[in-house]
């Protein structure tokens, strides 16, 4: 992963708060700057990210954020509409061939991001040089 890059999902900002024992969603250590610092200038990739932007009542330039609920490369290679918001658990079934988000224990922040990033990867490339010449804006 280029240094340009940041894997965002609810991990990165949990741990921070897990990590210090505190009672908050992680807002508190938002706005703080700690998370902004690392997020500033990047590369955000995330599946449905702009949930989390809201939660953290955060704004991040679509230019700089890649959300893999709405890469219509990942729609076509999983046979589905380009347009449409296809959820995480199906994307991954269809494409890495593996369930995620299954039996008691429902969604792991970790798992979930891990199966993001993989997604992403999958077409990186070509979505990449598709923005390079249509940038999104802001």
């Amino acid at each position: 992963m280029s240094p340009n890059r940041v894997y965002h999902g609810n991990h990165l900002w949990k741990r921070k708060v897990d990590s210090r024992r505190k009672k908050t969603c992680g807002s508190e250590h938002f706005k703080d700057g700690e998370i902004l610092k690392i997020l500033t200038g990047k590369i955000v990739v995330g599946h449905a990210i702009h949930n989390d932007f809201k939660a953290l009542q955060y704004f991040h330039p679509k230019s700089l954020t890649r959300d893999t609920s709405h890469i219509p490369p990942l729609n076509r290679k999983a046979d589905c509409p380009e347009n449409a918001t296809m959820s995480l658990k199906h994307l991954t079934k269809k494409l890495l061939n593996r369930d995620i988000q299954v039996g008691k224990s429902g969604h792991s922040s970790v798992e979930d991001a891990q199966a993001t990033m993989e997604l992403y990867k999958l077409v990186e490339v070509e979505w990449e040089e598709h923005l390079a010449r249509n940038p999104p804006t802001d």
